[in-house]
């Protein structure tokens, strides 16, 4: 049996398993043709980072459709066409739903991948390379890829293509013929070393855990994030948080044995507790570099939760017998005399004992009783400092219904040294609500907090919340749960979210989709992080000044300095800083030519993204002159702007590796750049030129016609993922003025350079623009920098009124024949529009239909559901290719049971709230933390200037979410989603 034949019964063994949900014998499929789509998608766009994304959403297409692959022994060609499809589009622009930027990968893992000849290529040598092979015609092109990332086998590039041996020597030879022999070594060893490795099989694996394979497909223009990409992302974050949780606790725990030094009464002592503070402290360090060197080497192996294991178990028996071995020897000294050179005379004890001596303990009882005790009974010692070990008189014992004292036992309220009450406030605690240095309560916050909710440095409780957490389910820099952990370290039985994540069950890099006690508290305080800076000062200063200012008075026989105003004074200094200085607001200004300006500076940012929106879309295409702004927007990135000379749209995508985005929608258009940036000034300058000084000429109408035509025909016709919304669009919202969305193909050809020129000159001008920023700005130096660049352009003309849409046809189904595969079929509604009083229950039935929808699968580069929020707001669609042997009338019943079963059940508990957060980041109603916002500036930039072109305000959108009520989503399933508002589309294949 030969080579390719034996590889044809590996393929079909593995497929078998694979339709039967077997992820391993995925993986070993994504290991063995890896390289081979990621060839034939290097071929289609010519980007080797834009490839893999491609490639990575073809075994995701695979992996959803792998039921529709009925022949296995044609598994590589069927790979190839879903990569070709794919690769077609992925220099269109960016999906609508889905902004995102392109960002740094994951390093490869070297223990699996091949020798030298596998060293990641420069960008420099990649740009060579494609320069050199653009040049080719794909007919060889694709052929010469193959061969070197196939490891040299005419058989295999042969098998792949359907093509005889014979053929594909011919096109090699031809394709060798077209390179000049000093650059073949070159070009041949680049290839190479371009192979995807190890990481990209984790990338498809860790896009499989995280739900990746039912996502919208965002390989366009350059800007999707690899699953890579995220994985690297979130084991950054996840490994900082946890570092900087771990250091945080350390510092705290130097200073939890500093103090008492300072205070104690002997040298001896105090000396006894630093040494004992360095040890831990190393220790800790120690415990520390091991967890970062587990998670550096042994994250994804089942070492790795022994080890970590193993390693917290010895570092808390370590600190058990430290503390133990502390605090017996202590005793020892205490029971001697200490000499008079061995006085502990530190500033702070000096300090504490000229204080103590203009205090007194107070002392009262009240005489009303209820049920025996006292309604408020305080017994607090007066404080001595002498010179030797029995320094401290005897504490005196508060009991009450409020209890104040050395050792309070109170029923409501307990404060003091040792203190328990339903609220206990003090250095030992116990209660309901229970604060202080060791706190246990059914709520305990403390250094060390034990409770069924725990928050503190290291807490413990069902539900825990600190620097170490351990529960049932868990949040902290390290977090161990049984349920639920999620931290810069988490390890769970269930499922654990990290950078370094250890679970039976489910690991993944981020918990967004989880409605969990643990992920709401984690996702509510990332949002809320000021509200909560500030409640640990309150606490602190609670838990230290309230209960020496009840314990303690005013020695009237001396003075006493008001040093205790400094606390509040340094709080209000903190909060008129804090409100002062907030990085988290948005610049906005605007111009005297009418511009619209808006900025978000993003702490930590290494990166800046640029949107410029026009108030100019498709419904303001002139009669008979469809598709006029989608030829303007094409042209506008493309024509000379200035000093910069024409380019080719693959031009334009390869000068931002960083990603870039041009988009047409019903009514606006959008250009955006990502970029490093030192080059904001530069990137303003381009941008005002393309505003003011475009030249467009016949030679980028000639350019742009055919790519636009022939992206029309992938949205209309070839590519089923997007023929079916485009064409179910059109029911529910006819384009006006009997148009077509992106164009229609006869009066895109007629259009006239006239035409396009005088549209770019009236209407793409500051008057009908937002210039949205976001990223590492400043926002004065960006203010003049924009009024440098822009403040001198005309404002231009106002844009035209758009025509309103044609009449809708709803209730009955249109039938089509597609150039692509597998049979489609879509249902499409409506939506309401922002200012809607059904917007919001919208966006809760919405949420119930793409989680209902991810059951779906889907087709090569399918989302089930179509629901863009603002990059395409007029249509929300549910699709799904055709099952073997289904009809028409079979796929579309699948389809509306499934929608009426997702928009059924009344509003449940704590559903809004999780529809709020799921799409707050578009739609503002949260604020997540700049660490999140700095990994996609885009997103930020887009989605502000898109609530600002569509009037949506966050503010009323939250109000309107927590006055909802169950029978407004009754509503909205009724008049958004019922049967009657229903558009349904079959796509055959011709």
């Amino acid at each position: 049996m030969n080579t390719v034949a034996t590889d044809h019964v590996i393929d079909e063994k593995l497929w078998r398993s694979v339709r039967d949900g077997d992820a391993e014998a995925f993986e070993q499929v994504v290991l063995r043709h890896q390289a081979l789509v990621s060839g034939v998608a290097y071929n289609a766009c010519g980007n080797l980072a834009l490839s893999e994304d491609v490639a990575q959403e073809t075994f995701w297409a695979a992996w959803r459709q792998r039921d529709s692959l009925i022949d296995p022994g044609r598994l590589k060609s069927w790979l190839c066409g879903i990569a070709r499809n794919l690769g077609a589009n992925a220099l269109r622009r960016s999906s609508a739903g889905k902004p995102a930027a392109l960002i740094e990968r994951v390093d490869d893992l070297a223990a699996d991948d091949p020798g030298p000849d596998d060293v990641a290529m420069s960008r420099e040598e990649e740009a060579r390379l494609w320069l050199l092979l653009e040049k080719i015609p794909p007919t060889y092109r694709e052929p010469l890829i193959l061969f070197y990332r196939q490891d040299q086998s005419v058989a295999e590039v042969a098998a792949c293509l359907d093509l005889t041996e014979d053929a594909v020597k011919q096109r090699l030879a031809r394709g060798r013929s077209m390179l000049r022999d000093r650059i073949a070594d070159q070009v041949e060893a680049g290839l190479r070393r371009s192979r995807p490795g190890r990481s990209f099989t984790a990338g498809v694996m860790a896009g499989l855990s995280l739900g990746a394979a039912g996502a919208k497909s965002a390989v366009a223009a350059g800007t999707s994030v690899t699953a890579g990409t995220v994985a690297k992302g979130a084991l950054a974050s996840g490994l900082s948080g946890g570092l900087l949780g771990s250091l945080i606790g350390i510092a705290g725990g130097w200073l939890g044995v500093w103090l008492p030094a300072q205070m104690a009464p002997t040298v001896h002592e105090r000396e006894l507790y630093l040494r004992a503070g360095r040890r831990m402290v190393l220790a800790s360090l120690i415990f520390t570099g091991a967890i970062l060197v587990m998670a550096k080497t042994l994250a994804g192996t089942p070492r790795y939760m022994i080890g970590l294991g193993l390693a917290i178990v010895l570092f808390q028996v370590y600190i058990f017998a430290e503390a133990i071995r502390l605090s017996r020897r202590i005793k020892a000294i205490r029971k001697t005399v200490p000499a008079a050179a061995d006085l502990n005379q530190t500033a702070m004890r000096r300090g504490a004992a000229s204080l103590a001596g203009k205090i007194r303990g107070r002392v009262y009882q009240s005489p009303m009783r209820l049920l025996g005790l006292p309604l408020l009974d305080i017994q607090v010692a007066d404080p001595v400092f002498g010179t030797g070990h029995e320094s401290s008189p005897l504490p005196r014992v508060a009991r009450g219904w409020v209890a104040i004292g050395d050792d309070a036992r109170g029923i409501l309220l307990g404060v003091g040294s040792k203190a328990c009450g339903m609220v206990a406030i003090g250095g030992k605690t116990v209660g309901g609500l229970s604060m202080g240095g060791v706190a246990v309560g059914i709520v305990a916050i403390g250094g060390l907090g034990l409770g069924l909710v725990g928050l503190g440095g290291f807490a413990v409780g069902v539900l825990a919340f600190g620097g170490a957490a351990v529960g049932w389910q868990a949040c902290g820099g390290l977090a161990v749960a049984w349920d639920l952990a999620i931290g810069g370290g988490a390890v769970a039985w269930n499922t654990a979210f990290g950078g370094a994540a250890m679970a039976h069950g489910l690991v993944a890099g981020d918990p967004a989709g989880i409605d969990q006690p643990a992920a709401r508290l984690m996702r509510w305080t990332l949002n809320h992080s000021g509200q909560v800076e500030l409640g640990f000062i309150v606490f602190a200063v609670v838990g230290a000044v309230l209960p020496s200012l009840l314990m303690y008075r005013r020695n009237r026989d001396k003075g006493l300095k008001p040093t205790v105003l400094l606390v509040p004074i340094l709080l209000l200094s903190y909060l008129a800083y804090t409100k002062a200085e907030s990085p988290g607001r948005v610049v906005r200004f605007g111009l005297d030519n009418g511009l619209t300006v808006l900025a978000r500076p993003i702490e930590g940012a290494k990166q800046s993204a640029l949107v410029v929106l026009y108030n100019v879309g498709g419904d303001h295409d002139p009669e008979g002159r469809s598709g006029l702004a989608h030829i303007v927007e094409h042209i506008y990135v493309t024509a000379k702007a200035g000093e910069t000379p024409a380019r080719s749209a693959v031009d334009f995508f390869r000068s931002y590796p960083a990603g870039c985005n041009a988009q047409t929608g019903d009514r606006y258009t959008a250009v955006a750049t990502v970029f490093p940036s030192e080059q904001l000034d530069d990137e303003l300058r381009q941008a005002a030129a393309r505003m003011s000084d475009l030249t467009i000429t016949a030679s980028d109408l000639d350019r742009e016609r055919p790519r636009l035509l022939d992206e029309v025909a992938n949205m209309f016709e070839r590519v089923p993922s997007l023929a079916a919304p485009n064409n179910a669009r059109e029911l529910v919202r006819p384009t006006p003025r009997g148009g077509r969305r992106g164009g229609l193909p006869s009066q895109v050809q007629a259009l006239p350079l006239d035409d396009v020129r005088n549209h770019w000159k009236r209407y793409y001008k500051p008057r009908n623009a937002v210039l949205a920023a976001a990223g590492a700005i400043d926002p004065a130096t960006f203010r003049a920098a924009v009024s440098k660049h822009f403040g001198t352009i005309p404002g231009g003309d106002l844009a035209p009124s758009p025509g309103e849409p044609g009449t809708v046809v709803l209730g009955e189904e249109r039938k089509l024949a597609a150039a692509g595969s597998p049979a489609t079929a879509c249902l499409a509604m409506a939506p309401p529009q922002p200012g809607s009083d059904l917007y919001a229950p919208y966006l809760v039935l919405g949420a119930r239909i793409m989680k209902a929808g991810a059951r779906l699968g889907g087709g090569p580069g399918m989302a089930p559901v179509y629901m863009p929020l603002l990059d395409d707001p007029g249509l929300v669609a549910i699709s799904s290719p055709a099952r073997p042997g289904e009809t028409p009338k079979q796929i579309e019943d699948r389809l509306s049971a499934l929608l009426d079963e997702a928009i059924k059940p009344d509003l449940g508990p704590g559903e809004v709230a999780a529809v709020e957060q799921m799409f707050g980041l578009f739609l503002g109603t949260v604020e997540p933390p700049d660490q999140a916002l700095a990994l996609n500036p885009y997103a930020v930039a887009f989605t502000l200037g898109r609530r600002e072109q569509l009037g949506l305000a966050p503010v009323k959108l939250r109000a309107a979410f927590q006055a909802m009520k169950p029978e407004a989503v009754r509503r909205a399933a009724t008049e958004v989603f019922g049967p009657p508002r229903r558009a349904r589309v079959f796509l055959a294949p011709q």
